[in-house]
């Protein structure tokens, strides 16, 4: 049932298990709202399949047998920066997640998470929401390598405003409608923080701004 948008998400699976590939194929194919657009099994398989259907949400395994997801989101997002990426992972994973936010990723998800959070894990990812458990936020805070510099201090009080309504997993939609401002205006505001702490994504930054206090979470 479609709970949350009528517009189609088009999804691209990258994993070379088949039982998996084929679990998350039947999730998909189960929401009216969810097209499934292509399977790779290996990073080259994923690269090509990115540029060629062009997904608005990829769901990445980390281990393929030519390599690891995080150098298929890094190839991807080089030619795409666009295309929303959650990260899957088979077992407790800190350091992967730090990997794949610091590549990019706006989230990781778990193999073994119900079919309604992966479903409304995708819904997130295509509205540029983070996909994180709080406990795995609280663990990824200790291992992001990234340290802002100087130009941290240069944060507006409303580049502020819109990171702090970021880490509430808040729509750029609704932060439009929430600060008084059009989302064209969002949407520049969170380039800027973007490029300001030197990060590539929402969640990287939000991570990043919560380990330095520059908001709470």
């Amino acid at each position: 049932m479609v709970t949350e948008s009528l517009e189609i998400i088009s999804v691209a699976i990258v994993d070379d298990h088949v039982m998996v590939a084929e679990m998350l194929s039947l999730v998909i194919a189960g929401e009216s709202d969810l097209r499934l657009v292509g399977v790779a099994g290996s990073v080259a398989e994923a690269i090509d399949l990115a540029n060629r259907e062009k997904p608005d949400v990829i769901l990445m395994d980390y281990r393929l047998p030519d390599g690891d997801g995080i150098q298929a989101v890094k190839a991807i997002l080089t030619n795409r920066p666009e295309t929303n990426i959650v990260m899957l992972s088979g077992a407790d994973a800190s350091d992967l997640l730090a990997r794949a936010v610091e590549a990019g990723c706006v989230g990781l998800l778990g193999k073994d998470r119900p079919v309604e959070e992966v479903v409304a894990s995708i819904r997130s990812a295509a509205r540029g929401e983070v996909v994180i458990r709080s406990d795995d936020f609280a663990g990824l805070l200790t291992k992001l390598r990234k340290t802002p510099d100087q130009k941290t201090q240069f944060l507006t009080a409303r580049e502020l405003e819109v990171l702090q309504l970021l880490a509430r997993a808040h729509t750029t939609e609704r932060i439009a409608d929430e600060l008084f401002i059009s989302i064209n205006t969002v949407r520049n505001h969170v380039a800027n923080i973007l490029s300001k702490l030197g990060v590539h994504s929402k969640l990287e930054a939000v991570a990043v701004a919560a380990r330095e206090k520059l908001i709470e979470i």
